[in-house]
């Protein structure tokens, strides 16, 4: 029992180092930012704009912000990740962004390869 005490005082105790990992930022440099910001603008469309509560909208409209998102990281040079990309692999890395944001189970269901049963 007090073996299992002094143990637990010892783990406590003892200090651990991290290594730096750097600043985690949300922002247009990354495919998970871009994805970000085309789930919030859409969901801030359809907050305002009444043919967005539609499925098909949804996703026709998180395609195009994600294409032309991933579009002008790629003009001004905001993502490294898209530097050395033609512009049809631009485009296919916004549509890939803009279905992320949509989500993989509202596209599927929205064509009836998932549901209930």
């Amino acid at each position: 029992m007090m073996f299992a005490f002094s143990m637990v005082i010892t783990v406590v105790a003892s200090e651990v180092t991290h290594p730096d990992t750097g600043s985690v930022s949300a922002s247009l440099t990354t495919f998970l930012g871009i994805a970000a910001l085309v789930s919030f603008a859409v969901t801030q469309g359809a907050k305002y704009v009444n043919f967005l509560d539609k499925t098909y909208a949804k996703i026709l409209c998180s395609v195009v912000i994600g294409i032309v998102a991933s579009l002008v990281s790629w003009l001004l040079g905001f993502a490294d990740f898209l530097t050395g990309l033609l512009w049809w692999q631009v485009i296919i890395q916004g549509l890939l962004a803009g279905m992320s944001a949509c989500g993989l189970y509202d596209i599927l269901k929205t064509f009836g390869l998932v549901g209930s049963k």
